[in-house]
């Protein structure tokens, strides 16, 4: 019916931390979660969250959406399966962004899974037409959000999907077209979703073998 003190709990950790083994630690959760939860892996969401530091190291300042102001902090990068349960996490030096997280993201990501081949799915922090390239060649597909303006799909393109997916019926007023990033190089396929307001809200994928509704659900 109690719970410890906060310096009780510090104590203990103080003491875990003093095998400096936390590395293996963590590795040895992911290998297990890997083992348990291996169907549930075929999408993998990585996410940067923003953790305040309180204690008397002087730290880079990043912004915190809830305060709305920067402040000394570290950025821990999040890897998590389709079910939201959490493989692995990897805090950023300096504060790094995804663009730069996420090369050795994937690197850890292959050396737990093995060669199977897995999408990840990111927000716009990690828009980047090279990097796309890199992720694709290392054998992963990449699903995230168009960054910057990109041209209106003509609202003759748009039609309502449904289907029931997760268990839950779902809608989407969808278009599905082929798009050329890098001069041409680099080949993906766009699905972009028309809200009832008309926003457009275009997603950029590698996969082709998935319904255009499926696309859009992975992604929201």
């Amino acid at each position: 019916d109690r719970a410890p003190e906060v310096k009780t709990l510090r104590r203990k950790l103080a003491r875990l931390a003093k095998f400096g083994r936390a590395s293996r630690f963590g590795r040895m959760l992911a290998e297990r979660r890997v083992k348990a939860r291996g169907s549930a892996l075929g999408f993998l969401y990585a996410d940067g969250h923003v953790r305040v530091y309180h204690g008397k190291e002087t730290l880079p300042k990043a912004h915190v959406a809830r305060v709305r102001m920067p402040l000394p902090s570290t950025t821990d990068y999040w890897v998590n399966d389709t079910d939201g349960e959490p493989l692995f996490l990897v805090t950023a030096e300096a504060n790094a962004g995804m663009v730069k997280m996420l090369p050795p993201i994937l690197e850890e990501v292959r050396s737990l899974i093995g060669e199977r081949r897995v999408t990840i799915v990111f927000d716009r922090g990690g828009w980047s037409p090279k990097l796309f390239l890199k992720i694709i060649a290392a054998g992963f597909d990449l699903l995230t959000y168009r960054k910057g303006r990109s041209r209106r799909v003509p609202l003759s393109r748009f039609s309502v999907r449904m289907s029931v997916l997760g268990g839950r019926r779902v809608a989407y007023n969808l278009a599905d077209q082929g798009v050329r990033l890098l001069a041409g190089s680099l080949r993906l396929r766009q699905v972009t979703l028309l809200t009832e307001s008309g926003h457009q809200t275009p997603i950029i994928t590698s996969r082709r073998d998935l319904l255009a509704i499926e696309i859009a659900y992975r992604m929201f």
